[in-house]
């Protein structure tokens, strides 16, 4: 193994001192506080499918997040959260009855997931006690429930950039040096009187920093520096919801679907077996003070109405049809975190879901239809006075269909082992030029494809076959191309198999393959398509990729390897020898002596072949990280990353080095609400080295900067 390193590496003795004072560091051990979830529904046998669902927290979230699963039903984005933890409430749709479970997960800052609670949870229609309707008008009810609280925060922060240097002079950044204010404020409420309650939710950001102001993309230097981030206003009176603020609107695959902006909506059961729905949102996502309802030009928003209807009362998502209608108008303008050149957009229609199950929750079927009419409207701006021939209204359809059945459901194998296998097919269909501006949905699309998973304790498998075209008209001067996908993947701990079941060996790893084979080709040759001149431009494509992942775990120790081998092969004529062929090696090693220190390294290798061009080309990847607290409140990170990369032809050579390092200290002060104040300060330094050699154009590049950034943040409340 050799390596082509340069002169240059100006990180290589500095890194390498970093390096050796990490080993001399002390490795005693400091615990943090571990995150704990009490469900609020422990201890009861069960919950009815409308029943509230609350999960408190044993400590507040520190740059972190929570996210809820129940079922297979990512729950996430309705969440709301008070002081003590989040809550779910299920409705307009509500659990499906039956045995499932709940998975809580925590989102640290690098969006990493980790489970970090999973409870058992029983649905039974009707279990909610009901609170007795009485004659009491003269008199107060003192079994009335009363609750008010509100919860302020605000975090003041000072980030600047106090030394900079650059090579050469075309890599200046904009602002060498700077010192900015940043400032992030949020005031939740929760109130709470027998069947009413209401939670509320305003997030302020702001920056001195004009650029960094949450409306500049939008208004430039007429954004304000301190600007409404986000709101949420949530009323509920028993069963009935209305919502205004940032929020998502619609369960219809292609019509409106979880379409998030700011805007109205309202949820209204109609007796028990009936539920109505309807929102009216701003056309893209808004960010500011101005247009604070969303509704304030009505040729930008959405406006949908579901109304959804349980045929079986006992067993609601036994039997389930929803009914949606939605008509929308976009002006040509994009949302606040999207870049794109718009059109101005028109589109109403209607879809009609059905969802059913069995009493075993083995046959499950999820099915839709919609229809849409969607035309683009003359835009003055785009056409700049030319003669544009009008887009013609059209009216298409589409459909979709998810059915599944599980062949085996829990059955017992061995005495501590259960088995399950599950059959699945979905079909997909959208019509050409079928166009939603509240959903999002591949037009001219015919899909199928069938499923088949399965789990033996620890042991997943899954296999699934797809067939797909597109040119659903059948235009004979458009391509038509067909597609065939077969995939496998199979995940397994082999302690769980392999050796004694009391005392499973250490080195027996979790190991898992996944293979891909996807063979994409033209139907024909399209008359008078201009494809007859070169039939090279009709794909006939097959392309193959393997992986294979094996992680060993021990107390203080974890290893891992990654192998990765894919290929394409072109079969169309006249472009037979034009392959790729790409093989990852990568290797992973971790050591945690205590929870004061963890250490992390990794290599990777890369060699990609061009059978056309006789090119291969080789890199190589390595890896350091570190991460040590050295105090309870101080904690030091340093990442080291190098990446070299040539051709063997030695024709090109790149080098890449980029060494990161961050020293943090966290402050407390005051226990109680309004006399608590928290705080973080860290000092950043970061080194980036490039060097790039093109011997077939005799360039020899250099690339070079150093940063030294500091800041200090103040949370209060």
């Amino acid at each position: 193994m050799s390596f082509r390193l340069k002169s240059e590496q100006n990180l290589m003795l500095p890194a390498a001192c970093f390096m050796l004072w990490l080993a001399l560091l002390s490795l005693s051990s400091l615990a943090q506080d571990a995150l704990t979830i009490t469900p609020g529904f422990a201890g009861k046998e069960s919950v009815s499918p409308t029943e509230l669902l609350e999960f408190k927290l044993s400590r507040a979230l520190e740059d972190e997040k929570l996210a809820v699963v129940i079922g297979a039903t990512d729950v996430t984005n309705l969440l709301t959260s008070n002081a003590e933890g989040v809550r779910y409430l299920p409705t307009p749709f509500a659990l499906p009855v039956g045995e499932i479970e709940v998975a809580v997960y925590l989102i640290t800052k690098n969006d990493e997931w980790k489970e970090v609670a999973r409870f058992p949870l029983r649905v039974v229609a009707g279990t909610a006690s009901q609170p007795a309707i009485t004659d009491n008008t003269t008199q107060p009810d003192p079994e009335i429930t009363r609750k008010a609280s509100w919860t302020p925060s605000v975090t003041l922060g000072f980030k600047s950039q106090a030394a900079e240097t650059h090579f050469p002079d075309s890599n200046r950044p904009e602002r060498p040096t700077f010192l900015d204010t940043t400032l992030q404020a949020s005031l939740k409420g929760e109130m709470k009187r027998d069947k009413f309650s209401s939670e509320m939710q305003f997030d302020v950001a702001g920056s001195s920093f004009r650029k960094e102001a949450l409306r500049f993309g939008v208004l430039g230097n007429d954004a304000p520096n301190v600007d409404l981030a986000n709101y949420l206003m949530q009323f509920n009176l028993g069963r009935s919801r209305f919502v205004s603020g940032h929020t998502s609107f619609g369960s219809n695959r292609h019509l409106i679907n979880s379409f998030a902006s700011r805007g109205l909506t309202l949820s209204v059961p109609v007796g028990n077996r009936d539920d109505f729905s309807v929102a009216a949102l701003n056309g893209t996502s808004i960010v500011g003070f101005g247009n604070f309802f969303g509704l304030n030009n009505r040729k930008h928003q959405v406006f949908s109405a579901a109304w959804g209807h349980e045929f079986l009362k006992e067993r609601p998502g036994g039997l389930r049809t929803e009914v949606s209608f939605m008509t929308g108008s976009l002006l040509p303008q994009t949302g606040v975190n999207q870049g794109a050149i718009t059109d101005a957009e028109k589109s109403q229609g209607y879809g009609i879901r059905v969802i059913a199950s069995d009493k075993s929750q083995r046959a499950k079927f999820d099915g839709g239809f919609t229809r849409n009419r969607f035309t683009n409207p003359p835009d003055l701006l785009l056409n700049q006075g030319r003669q544009i021939v009008p887009v013609q209204e059209t009216t298409r359809n589409a459909q979709f269909m998810d059915v599944s059945y599980d062949i085996l459901k829990d059955v017992s194998v061995t005495k501590s082992k259960k088995a399950t296998l599950t059959a699945a097919y979905h079909h997909e269909r959208v019509d050409p030029l079928f166009r939603s501006v509240a959903a999002t949905a591949q037009a001219d699309r015919f899909n199928n494809q069938w499923d088949l998973t399965g789990n033996l304790d620890q042991l997943n498998v899954s296999l699934t076959h797809q067939r797909f075209n597109d040119n659903l008209a059948n235009i004979p001067s458009i391509l038509k191309s067909l597609t065939i996908r077969s995939a496998a993947a199979i995940n397994a701990p082999l302690q769980a198999f392999l050796g004694k079941a009391e005392s499973p060996s250490p080195w027996l790893p979790r190991v898992g393959f996944n293979y891909d084979r996807v063979h994409q080709f033209g139907a024909s040759i399209p008359v008078n398509g201009g494809f007859e001149v070169d039939p090279s431009t009709v794909p006939n494509q097959l392309s193959i990729n393997q992986a294979f992942t094996a992680e060993w775990q021990f107390t203080k120790f974890r290893y891992g390897y990654r192998f990765n081998r894919s290929s394409q092969d072109n079969r169309q004529t006249g472009r037979e020898i034009a392959d790729l062929y790409n093989t990852i090696n990568g290797v992973t090693f971790g050591y945690t002596p205590n929870q004061r220190v963890d250490l992390n390294f990794d290599i990777n290798s890369e060699r990609a072949r061009n059978t056309e061009n006789n090119r291969t080309d080789q890199t190589w990847r390595f890896g350091f990280n570190a991460n040590l607290q050295l105090t309870k409140n101080t904690t030091l990170s340093a990442t080291l990353s190098t990446l070299n990369a040539f051709d063997l032809g030695q024709i090109s050579d790149n080098f890449t080095n980029e060494f990161n390092a961050q020293w943090t200290w966290k402050f407390l002060a005051g226990q109680k609400q309004f006399k608590k104040a928290s705080g973080q300060f860290f000092i950043r330094y970061a080194n980036f080295f490039v060097r790039t050699i093109d011997r077939s154009f005799e360039t020899n590049n250099l690339t070079k900067s150093q940063t030294l950034n500091a800041g200090v943040n103040f949370t209060f409340f």
